[in-house]
């Protein structure tokens, strides 16, 4: 009588706050770097240091990710839902661009780029995923909070 249990609220909130959280840990990290910080920053190649560096101003970056943060928060709201579609599809894009082009320059693509340090491969292989995870979480919470019909 009562059918199949509609869960797409439930796993909406779940993919959120993964999705939050991922881009908390971005934050904090892109936030110590742009202070001056060293941890971890041996690790990421130079490469894509200069490369993000030079797209985005250090600042920028941390605020681009706190935008990321807040829209799964956002679109969970029915107020701002529609008006967040656009740009939480674009973040997903560019989060799995981020995440596809680490992990072809692992492999695929080695070849042709200049040789990479230890640290920045292991680097490569350990955050492409983390950033498509960050994708599939954005997306999932894009697509499972649409209201209920």
């Amino acid at each position: 009588m009562t059918g199949n249990p509609d869960l797409r609220g439930p796993l909406a909130t779940i993919a959120g706050h993964g999705a939050v959280a991922l881009a908390v840990l971005y934050v904090g990290l892109r936030a110590h770097w742009a202070l001056g910080g060293q941890a971890l920053q041996e690790s990421v190649g130079v490469t894509e240091r200069l490369l993000s560096d030079s797209l985005v101003p250090p600042w920028g970056l941390v605020g681009v990710a706190l935008a990321i943060a807040l829209l799964p928060v956002g679109l969970r709201r029915t107020h701002f839902r529609r008006a967040l579609l656009i740009p939480a599809w674009i973040a997903v894009a560019a989060l799995t661009a981020r995440g596809v082009s680490g992990l072809l320059l692992l492999y695929p693509l080695r070849e042709t780029v200049p040789p990479m340090s230890t640290p920045a491969v292991l680097a490569l292989a350990a955050y492409s995923p983390v950033f498509l995870l960050w994708a599939a979480l954005l997306c999932g919470v894009t697509v499972l909070s649409r209201p209920h019909s």
